[in-house]
């Protein structure tokens, strides 16, 4: 036997198993509905929405010239605004405080609302090479867009804590209840943004909608308004139905008032809240099974 024939012969038993048999993935499609395996799946790759977290926060603010201050203008901006046009030429009221500080504690709240369910309703569509390529549960995009949103969040609340300071409101024990209100919002957006961005691959029309959507919102949430103006026999449905309502008005009497929230109606709005995230949730896994061929 030739030296080249007796190598060739030698060859596999060379090389073993390792490097004769390929390991294999096999993914198979779901069932199409919200399941215990699906979030389990999503633990799995808890690392992977952190990165695309942090990757998206990168980009957003890649060469911007103040970056993350972008976050701080953009409400306080608002707010400057709402308080010329509506606090003086208008005279809405404002619970007895500054107009400026009572539109802020409002739009810190909408701002990361809106700004995360819109970034989060395009992340699919933004995204869709890698739908197509790489495998990974397909709500990490969306959520992603949802953790770097609490980026922008935090110096914007931040922002208000100054403001309030500064017009002579300091810390109260009530503001250990922060947490429970800030939650509201996230949870709304976690909601809005996984149902939103399984229709907008179907859809394409979802980009058009949720401006317009958000623009209303911003004006059927009490942002720039009191919910004192709420008759009270529909106040507190109006604030559980919409969760938002209940997470500004307890932002305000945290920060601004020094009050506890009203707890009953938080509770209820972040009930409401979780079955707007089972529900959205569960309208993205039985979407997900055509993203690949729609995309």
């Amino acid at each position: 036997m030739r030296g080249s024939d007796a190598a060739d012969a030698m060859l596999p038993s060379l090389r073993g198993p390792a490097a004769s048999e390929k390991p294999v993935l096999d993914v198979e499609g779901g069932p199409g509905r919200l399941s215990r395996d699906a979030l389990r799946e999503l633990w799995v790759f808890r690392e992977v929405l952190w990165a695309f977290a942090v990757r998206q926060v990168k980009v957003k603010y890649k060469q911007a010239a103040i970056g993350v201050g972008w976050a701080i203008v953009q409400p306080v901006a608002a707010a400057a605004l709402f308080a010329l046009f509506l606090g003086r030429v208008a005279n809405v009221g404002s619970e007895g405080v500054p107009y400026m500080l009572f539109a802020l504690s409002g739009t810190v709240v909408w701002t990361y609302f809106s700004a995360s369910a819109s970034s989060a309703s395009e992340s699919l569509v933004s995204d869709s090479a890698l739908l197509r390529k790489v495998f990974f549960p397909r709500e990490v995009l969306p959520l992603s867009a949802i953790l770097a949103g609490l980026v922008d969040f935090i110096p914007a609340f931040v922002t208000l804590v100054v403001a309030s300071l500064l017009y002579g409101f300091f810390p109260t024990v009530s503001w250990l209840a922060l947490p429970l209100v800030i939650v509201v919002p996230i949870l709304a957006a976690v909601a809005f943004g996984l149902g939103l961005s399984g229709l907008n691959v179907y859809y394409r029309d979802v980009r058009y909608v949720l401006p317009f959507v958000l623009q209303l919102g911003l004006f059927a949430s009490p942002v720039v308004y009191s919910v004192d103006g709420i008759p009270a026999s529909w106040r507190g449905i109006y604030e559980v139905l919409n969760p938002l309502a209940a997470a500004i008005d307890g932002m305000r009497r945290i920060v601004v008032h020094g009050e506890w929230p009203e707890f009953g109606i938080t509770l209820a709005a972040l009930g409401w809240s979780v079955l707007l995230v089972v529900g959205g949730y569960a309208l993205f896994k039985r979407l997900e099974r055509g993203f690949t061929d729609r995309i």
